[in-house]
């Protein structure tokens, strides 16, 4: 859907053909809560004064990406797609944003969200449900529903969204693109409203890694020119290190709903050598990592609760009956929980983060399926559904270890929904955990 010229600057006529697939594909989709336009027009126009100029293409000269309606943009709305009103329209633009602007990347929509980012399934906003362009009938995931969509139908090559449990990973598998959680704490989230601060992380959605490596390198550094050698020294070190660990077990035991998840382990780690190093396929820490998992939920659960609660206390007496049904009970659900039982959790999560470290003391990357079973249709939820969503995404949102999800079936469509993995890597590891995973899909990492 776009392009750029040889040069790297996006051209006004390719930039007005986004712009025009934001207002028809992305409302179609119901994906789209703002069309930016004029703010795109106006940084193309710069870009293209930029190569006329002479001067060298940024990172991300003429990208178009969109940016899920939590997060904010000075002159436009931040909805959280609700109802309820939680401040003024931003006067500023959240770093996240200005950063990929700075990079020469061009903004063009704001997306549609579950309501406030409560909710893996994406089935509550004031505007209603994204369509999953793979399938109407399937459930698009959740919270970043509508990031997820303008990547799969094509119209932006690039989207920014946020991860509490899954809230990326979880609607790109549900939609055949690529979603990257980074480790917490990597990307700002100043100018992004909170679900669970302990836990909320920046995110971002594309079709190929090298551009979400792209993009990912051009926040955490700030700075928008374009080097080759951070990637090309991440490929040496990585070609240096020997042998690659890799445990498999969670996909492993996970069933026949992994079928296709196992297919491509069996074809991308046990069965192929990377840069002349061994992969090595292990399942030895599998069944400690399931007794961690396990141990999360339980501090995830109390520490979530209480922090929404306490970020929506201040709405409820006035708005309360604007909130969508279920989002409002998952807030309400957290005002029994005291302030001890808060400080307790908040304590034994600083703990539980430091002392799971030590599993990447015998891999080097975890591989586990995307979500539990198939990606489920709208009449097909129930309650289960959510926990199953999130069985495997969320547990690395409590450890804050970085985590992308690939599509592993190349042909998703009517009757036969897209298929994902997942990779883990050890926190502060992301570039690592990009570079493998561009490998193990046949790409490089380049101009990152």
């Amino acid at each position: 859907m776009y392009e750029t010229t040889r040069r790297g600057a996006a051209s006004a006529l390719n930039i007005d053909e986004t712009i025009a697939a934001v207002e028809d594909i992305g409302r179609e989709l119901n994906a789209v809560t703002s069309a930016m336009g004029v703010r795109a027009l106006t940084l193309a126009r710069r870009s293209a004064e930029r190569t006329a100029a002479g001067q060298p293409p940024r990172r991300l000269e003429g990208v178009p990406f969109a940016i899920k309606d939590v997060i904010d943009v000075a002159g436009f709305p931040t909805t959280m797609g609700s109802r309820v009103s939680s401040g003024p329209e931003p006067s500023t633009t959240a770093p996240v944003v200005h950063l990929l602007e700075r990079a020469g990347a061009i903004p063009v929509a704001k997306t549609n969200c579950q309501e406030y980012s409560y909710g893996i399934l994406g089935d509550e906003s004031a505007f209603g449900r994204v369509t999953n362009p793979v399938d109407p009938a399937l459930c698009t995931g959740g919270s970043s529903s509508g990031s997820a969509a303008l990547v799969a139908s094509g119209v932006v090559p690039l989207a920014v969204g946020t991860d509490t449990a899954g809230s990326v990973r979880v609607p790109a598998a549900c939609q055949g693109v690529i979603g990257f959680k980074p480790t917490f704490g990597a990307l700002s989230t100043e100018g992004v409203f909170p679900l669970s601060p302990s836990f909320d992380t920046v995110g971002l959605f594309a079709r190929e890694i090298p551009l979400i490596a792209t993009a990912f390198a051009a926040i955490t550094t700030g700075d928008g020119a374009v080097s080759d050698a951070g990637a090309e020294a991440a490929v040496r070190e990585a070609r240096a290190r020997g042998p690659i660990t890799v445990d498999t077990g969670l996909i492993d035991c996970a069933g026949a709903f992994a079928e296709d998840a196992q297919a491509w382990a069996r074809q991308n780690l046990r069965e192929r050598r990377r840069d002349h190093a061994e992969l090595r396929a292990t399942s030895a820490i599998s069944d400690d990592l399931v007794k961690v998992i396990d141990e999360g939920l339980a501090i995830y659960d109390i520490v979530r609760r209480y922090e929404a609660f306490v970020l929506h206390e201040q709405y409820l007496g006035e708005q309360g009956e604007l909130y969508q049904p279920g989002v409002w009970a998952k807030i309400l659900s957290g005002q029994s929980i005291t302030e001890a039982e808060y400080r307790s959790q908040v304590a034994a999560l600083e703990d539980f983060r430091a002392s799971a470290v030590s599993f990447f003391d015998d891999v080097d990357f975890i591989v586990t399926p995307a979500i539990e079973g198939e990606v489920i249709r709208w009449d097909e939820i129930d309650d289960g559904s959510a926990a199953k969503f999130m069985r495997y995404t969320l547990p690395f949102n409590v450890l804050g270890w970085p985590a992308v999800t690939l599509p592993v079936r190349r042909e998703p469509g009517i009757g036969r929904p897209p298929a994902s993995v997942q990779i883990v890597g050890p926190p502060r590891g992301d570039r690592d955990l990009l570079e493998f995973a561009a490998d193990i899909g046949g790409t490089r990492l380049t101009g990152a």
